[in-house]
């Protein structure tokens, strides 16, 4: 107690001290004067039956524990909450070790567990779970080479299952993370393919045919794995590497189908007609992460290249062409039967008889309006994608759309 003398209020020094629950209360007035008193010293009380028991509570870092004494209770308890923290800081220890995480992860991944115990999160759900879950995001967050695979080998369960549990608890915590980044795993899965001394060399055109992908709109909305098996077989086999597919989808843990889907759309690209010279050169005085070499006009302004369009962007351009085909197609024949039709219509006119190509005319005129409706919408929503994109690409898109 800090010994108070006299009530700010009344002035009166008639103080009631009461060192078991830590408060001080003026008799006179009623006033309050402290409470909830944390001291360091610990004091003992004896009960009518001779049993000794502590006077107050002991706090510690995590929370409050109550201290108990007499039968049955041996000292300090811990509730059940204090019990999963501590359990999951050591779960966490171990996992972190078996990972090669360091410390700081250990400590930032304890306050995301903290937060799932407070919410209830691990009801359900098994510690080692939500705390690869905890881990992951610290990952995710500090940009590791660590991928959600690593931890459902650790915990031996399967990844999918883990995933889930991931999104759910980003989910309720509001985490926002970042995309992933391929270029993380470049170093990581070129040391296992044991390229010797040119691992280097091949990380580094691993990591500039990356940059390109990303160019290309290729990594979005795709696993970096396969961006990054893609990426190193690619550069193998630039710098004289014998590697397989099955070895690169091994090392990167994706399946060969995937891994040849990557490599499909890598060649739908203008970088695959280069040489390994002409690849060279167009980063020669740049680093890796220079995606836009060559991409900027002479002014410094943004120029619309429909070949580095998005995938999506790519189809409905297509789309839009091939709509624009049938239609010149469907106005020739309707032309063309109108004109049979006129030709060959008998003197009582087409409702003396059955229908002629006269109404097969109007019937491909009608069909023409709606495929021109089709087309306006088709085109106001290919408009909105550019100018989501930044809009700087809409004329040039509008005349390629023009001239297909």
């Amino acid at each position: 107690m800090s010994g108070i003398k006299s009530c700010p209020k009344c002035q009166s020094n008639d103080i009631d001290t009461d060192g078991a629950r830590g408060e001080a209360v003026c008799t006179n007035c009623g006033h309050v004067l402290e409470e909830c008193v944390i001291v360091s010293e610990v004091q003992f009380s004896e009960s009518a039956g001779g049993q000794s028991s502590v006077v107050g509570q002991f706090v510690p870092e995590s929370g409050l524990s109550s201290f108990r004494s007499g039968p049955g209770y041996s000292g300090f308890s811990k509730d059940s909450r204090e019990v999963t923290l501590s359990n999951g800081r050591r779960v966490i220890q171990h996992m972190a070790g078996l990972l090669r995480l360091v410390a700081h992860h250990v400590d930032v991944a304890q306050r995301f567990f903290q937060q799932a115990v407070q919410r209830n999160f691990i009801q359900g759900r098994k510690t080692h779970t939500v705390v690869a879950v905890c881990l992951y995001i610290v990952c995710r967050k500090q940009k590791t080479s660590h991928m959600l695979i690593d931890f459902a080998e650790v915990l031996q369960m399967d990844v999918y299952e883990l995933g889930s549990v991931f999104l759910k608890f980003t989910k309720l915590l509001h985490i926002k993370l970042d995309p992933i980044d391929p270029s993380l795993y470049i170093h990581r899965f070129a040391s296992m393919l044991e390229f010797g001394d040119k691992a280097q060399q091949v990380a580094l055109t691993a990591l500039r045919i990356v940059a390109r992908m990303n160019r290309d709109w290729m990594i979005t909305g795709r696993r970096p794995a396969g961006i990054c098996g893609a990426g190193l077989l690619i550069s193998s086999k630039m710098h004289n590497f014998k590697r397989t597919e099955a070895q690169i989808a091994q090392v990167v843990r994706i399946c060969d189908g995937t891994l040849r889907k990557r490599l499909t759309e890598f060649d739908e690209t203008q970088v695959s007609d280069m040489t390994v010279e002409e690849f060279h050169d167009a980063f020669k005085g740049g680093t890796s992460s220079d995606a836009a070499a060559g991409f900027r006009a002479a002014n410094d302004q943004w120029k619309w290249d429909a070949s580095c369009a998005p995938p999506a962007l790519k189809n409905n351009l297509q789309a839009e062409r091939d709509k624009e085909a049938r239609l010149k197609r469907a106005a020739a024949a309707a032309e063309k039967a109108m004109q049979g039709g006129t030709d060959g219509a008998p003197p009582g006119g087409i409702k003396d008889g059955p229908p002629g190509p006269g109404a097969a005319g109007e019937e491909a005129v009608a069909g023409l309006d709606k495929a021109e409706t089709a087309r306006e919408e088709m085109r106001q929503r290919v408009r909105e994608a550019v100018l989501a994109l930044g809009g700087g690409g809409l004329k040039q898109l509008e005349k390629d759309a023009a001239n297909p």
